[in-house]
């Protein structure tokens, strides 16, 4: 007998598993709301083409509720694409700090938003979380994305390069987990 595995219970496991290795102190609310948006991002045609600043214009220049749904989904995918595409942005003009940049303010703008309506205190709490631990969100998603990765010294060679970018605690975990101390390499030749 097969049984089906939705997405979002996939993803429920992962997230929370990576969330006690990264010691991330945060609640069932920002843990569920992580795991919907993987599961929302099964399929492809939740990504857009359209750059983040784009988003980010016409979001200022739209009625409120359409301000409130491009920001959303403006920090939903700047989490989603720093957290499983981090290693292809070094190769882009736009590297992952503008997108880690771009999902701070979008999630802290929607916290803001949603602290002016006194009914939705849930909303604003969530958004500030994601907001203000946004890295440390990034980082959860990387270990869900790469955790049973590491097989080769290239796979190695890149968490190490996002090291040196991003100073990220986890691939410094993971480096160290490899028996690799990221703060003593010399990248000095030997002679």
């Amino acid at each position: 007998m097969l049984t089906e595995l939705k997405p979002i219970e996939h993803f429920k496991e992962l997230v929370a598993t990576a969330i006690r290795a990264q010691k991330v102190k945060t609640n069932e609310l920002a843990e569920h709301y992580l795991s919907t948006l993987l599961a929302s991002f099964v399929f492809s045609e939740n990504l857009t083409a359209e750059p983040l600043a784009v988003t980010y214009i016409k979001a200022l220049n739209a009625e409120k509720m359409i301000q409130l749904r491009l920001m959303k989904q403006l920090g939903d995918i700047a989490l989603f694409t720093s957290g499983f595409f981090s290693d292809s942005l070094k190769r882009k003009i736009l590297d992952v700090d503008y997108y880690i940049l771009m999902g701070t303010a979008s999630y802290g703008w929607l916290a803001l938003m949603h602290g002016e309506e006194k009914r939705s205190d849930s909303f604003n709490t969530l958004f500030s979380e994601l907001s203000g631990k946004f890295t440390a969100f990034v980082d959860v998603l990387t270990e869900v994305s790469e955790k049973s990765r590491l097989t080769s010294s290239k796979d190695v060679l890149r968490v190490y390069e996002r090291w040196l970018r991003t100073k990220s605690k986890q691939a410094e975990r993971l480096l160290r987990g490899l028996g690799i101390d990221p703060l003593t390499v010399s990248t000095k030749p030997i002679h």
